[in-house]
């Protein structure tokens, strides 16, 4: 599942995927706190980056 997540971040997931990601997290605690962590994560390298947090500019 966390490769799930992580992929959603640089894809779009299928509608299986994105599926299986919706049933799980309701459940999974640990997966709800890795998701945001992933987030956080990318928003501080777009930010370290000199980009903006909402933006989809790759370097």
């Amino acid at each position: 599942m966390t490769r799930l997540l992580s992929d959603a971040l640089d894809r779009h997931l299928t509608m299986h995927e994105r599926v299986q990601v919706r049933v799980h997290l309701p459940v999974c605690s640990g997966c709800r706190a890795y998701r945001g962590q992933i987030a956080l994560l990318r928003t501080a390298a777009k930010v370290a980056a000199g980009q903006e947090p909402g933006s989809e500019e790759e370097s």
